[in-house]
């Protein structure tokens, strides 16, 4: 016997679709958060600005031009 009170699924999962947030861009949008409670926003990779290794070239980019 079950102490839940809910059962297993009332219905489907619903699938939430969220295309890249560059307006021009008809990707999928994979990769996104929020900051608050807002809306999320969501890129796919190509435009997504937080990559890795974004900071690390940027400031390699940087150094090149402070040489």
């Amino acid at each position: 016997m079950s102490d839940e009170t809910r059962t297993v699924l009332n219905g489907p999962t619903k699938l939430y679709v969220h295309w890249c947030s560059v307006p021009s861009c008809r990707e999928w949008g994979g990769f996104g958060f929020s900051n608050n409670r807002g809306e999320p926003q969501w890129w796919c990779w190509e435009h997504y600005p937080h990559k890795p290794n974004q900071a690390r070239s940027e400031a390699a980019e940087i150094a090149e031009m402070l040489r």
